[in-house]
């Protein structure tokens, strides 16, 4: 767990020059059995592929997914069932949280912008802002997987998710050409500062969301969710002392990291612009194409979305709510007087909507369109 009283830069400095030496050593055995064609093909198989391809890895990925097959043993069950639930009940906003908090905190990361940028080239052949949309489908489809019901028992689909995502890692990490990564200056590419900061904006981020649209919820169960996403972060490779124990100290590795390396980014603007057309082309209404930076703005401040290129007035959500109101749902100003918390009211229903348009999202390169399980369709539509 992190001590706030070693929780320095020069911490975290140490911590960008480590990756997943598991993963890591796991794509260098197919390379030395099998030729780096090897991994390249497994790469390939892992990134057109939605579930994970157990039968058809190779014999050295086996160890690797023996030992990463379930929670650590400290996981709380009674935890991981009450963060299920959770995600039950707010999953559609939390899936908006993700794409309007957690991602544009991640994207305001110069170096972490960076490598996220490399990746997406490295993986699609396209030049526009297209290249990216497929990776922020997957980051949504993540989230859904490992908070399905079960998931994160031994073997299940959650955990499978997590091992394709650090061989996915590893991959990107060995096929990075050297020319295109100054690790040195920036740290090795998906490194164990930028995974630690990756798991408090799906978790303590997306939480405290909540809060910030005026919905109340039991402290037990925000920290239970905290709890089974340290619990996921182990499984992902990162080290213990990266994990938190409380949400407050997971705010606080958070706020850490990010006045290590917030700053300003060609990266991190071009991946914003990605977020915000692919957050348009699923809108349910072009009347509402306003809406995503306004709901970015409001979410992460307008200082910190002017870092990504986003200054757009008006800078308070509750300006335009009304208005957006009136225009989809057509409730108009007799509702919204009604409202004791218009706030939690707009973003429980818009959620509900933007998840809807999310679905019809296709990627061609999988050759799927985007999946709400089942058991969340049916009590959240």
């Amino acid at each position: 767990m992190p001590d706030p009283q070693f929780l320095t830069t020069d911490f975290l400095q140490t911590k960008r020059q480590i990756a997943d030496p598991l993963a890591d050593e796991t794509i260098a055995l197919i390379v030395e059995q099998e030729g780096p064609e090897a991994a390249r093909k497994l790469f390939d198989l892992l990134i057109r592929r939605i579930e994970m391809p157990l039968e058809e890895l190779p014999p050295a990925t086996h160890a690797f997914v023996a030992a990463t097959h379930q929670l650590p043993a400290w996981a709380d069950w009674k935890k991981v069932e009450l963060a299920h639930d959770l995600f039950l009940d707010h999953g559609p906003k939390f899936l908006i949280f993700l794409y309007y908090k957690s991602l544009p905190i991640l994207y305001s990361m110069a170096n972490g912008a960076r490598v996220l940028v490399n990746t997406s080239r490295l993986t699609n052949k396209e030049q526009d802002l297209s290249i990216f949309a497929r990776r922020i489908a997957e980051t949504g489809q993540f989230l859904l997987d490992v908070m399905r019901k079960d998931a994160l028992k031994p073997g299940g689909i959650g955990i499978q998710s997590i091992q394709k995502v650090r061989l996915i890692h590893a991959a990107i990490r060995h096929f990075i050409p050297v020319e295109h990564w100054n690790a040195e200056e920036w740290g090795q590419p998906i490194n164990q500062e930028d995974l630690a900061a990756t798991l408090m904006t799906f978790s303590v981020s997306t939480t405290d969301a909540l809060a910030q649209f005026n919905i109340d919820e039991a402290p037990e169960r925000l920290e239970a969710y905290l709890h089974t996403w340290t619990a996921i972060g182990e499984v992902l490779g990162i080290q213990n002392e990266l994990l938190p124990a409380d949400r407050a100290s997971g705010r606080q590795l958070l706020e850490t990291i990010l006045a290590h390396q917030s700053a300003p980014s060609e990266s991190g603007a071009l991946l914003t612009q990605s977020l915000l057309q692919f957050s348009k082309s699923t809108m349910p209404s072009q009347r509402l194409e306003r809406l995503p930076e306004l709901l970015l703005q409001f979410l992460i401040g307008r200082e910190r979305a002017q870092l990504l290129g986003v200054n757009y007035a008006p800078g308070c959500l509750g300006i335009v709510i009304p208005e957006a109101i009136s225009a989809y749902f057509r409730w108009g100003e007799r509702l919204e007087d009604k409202l004791e918390e218009p706030l939690g009211i707009f973003i429980n229903e818009i959620s509900r909507q933007l998840s809807k348009g999310m679905v019809r999202f296709f990627d061609r390169y999988k050759g799927r369109n985007f999946e709400i399980p089942e058991e969340f369709g049916k009590v959240w539509f």
